[in-house]
């Protein structure tokens, strides 16, 4: 005999927490805070990083929960402001559990700070599916600002390269419609890192637009932003095309360049084995990035 909608969700589940005597709703387990909850009474979390959201993926998921119901707790917290639970983490299986018709859902009640709630959603959005570069970048700065953290130290809780944190949240300095285009997926993160380079915003838009429309990959668009920003040098350098230079030493500037987000020169002299590295930086704020990147500081 099939389960009627709202009374249980996820099978199994009361193997784990005993149900009352109408078998209606699940007891609270001191231990967990695991416990079944009307989703009427879940209000969104203000918090949550991900903005938009796919509605195939939402219904993929509202079919399987139908099928086999809730496998996975979500994560709530008692509204501080009222009635009912705030959620934290599991806005998909919430979503999906509304679509699917159900009106209860597995839940385990945290009490969380406000800065908990923040990087308890981020690090859920991480695991489970991408975040587009810019909402991610915006959950990173909003985490740094609540609890006071270095990229460093955030980089440590959230299981992130320290360099990848550090160079999404430099996209923030971006103007905002360049910023919807890489929400939108139209412009990649890599594509729109050059831009940071070129002071002014109506010409970073011009070459946002020329990225588009040329479909330029991040070597031609790097290509294009250092020609910009050094059109003397370009035409003095012209001679030493890559062709005559040490390919290790071509190869090795262009790791260093999307390491650091930055023009970056080598000059080697095969003679003597000396030479040089040369790090180029838009001003001081973007100096400050990369002397971090390296370790060190003013």
């Amino acid at each position: 005999m099939a389960l009627g909608k709202g009374k249980v969700l996820g099978r199994g589940l009361g193997n784990l927490i005993p149900v009352n005597e109408n078998n209606v709703e699940l007891s609270k387990d001191e231990s967990t805070g695991l416990r079944e909850i009307r989703v009427s009474e879940i209000f969104p979390n203000p918090h949550q990083p991900r903005k938009q959201f796919s509605d195939q993926s939402i219904q993929e998921l509202s079919n399987t929960i139908q099928e086999h119901g809730v496998i996975q707790p979500i994560v709530v917290q008692k509204n501080p402001s009222g009635s009912g639970f705030v959620l934290v983490a599991g806005e998909r299986r919430l979503r999906a559990t509304k679509l699917a018709g159900f009106s209860k859902i597995p839940a385990i009640v945290r009490e969380l700070s406000e800065a908990d709630t923040m990087e308890l959603a981020l690090i859920e959005n991480i695991q489970r599916e991408n975040l587009n570069p810019m909402d991610e970048a915006q959950a990173y700065q909003n985490i740094i600002d609540k609890r006071g953290l270095k990229i460093t130290d955030l980089a440590t809780r959230v299981g992130k390269n320290r360099a990848t944190i550090s160079n999404l949240i430099r996209l923030l300095s971006l103007p905002k419609s360049i910023q919807d285009l890489v929400k939108e997926g139209k412009m990649t993160e890599g594509q729109a890192r050059p831009l940071l380079s070129i002071p002014d915003g109506k010409k970073q838009w011009d070459v946002a637009q020329k990225i588009i429309l040329e479909s330029w990959n991040v070597r031609e668009v790097e290509n294009y932003v250092s020609s910009y920003l050094n059109p003397d040098k370009k035409i003095k350098s012209e001679p030493e095309s890559s062709d005559k230079r040490d390919a290790s030493i071509v190869k090795l500037e262009s790791k260093l360049r999307n390491k650091f987000s930055s023009k970056v020169e080598i000059t080697h002299n095969e003679t003597n084995g000396k030479g040089k590295i040369v790090f180029s930086y838009a001003n001081i704020t973007d100096m400050e990035r990369i002397l971090d990147q390296l370790g060190l500081k003013l």
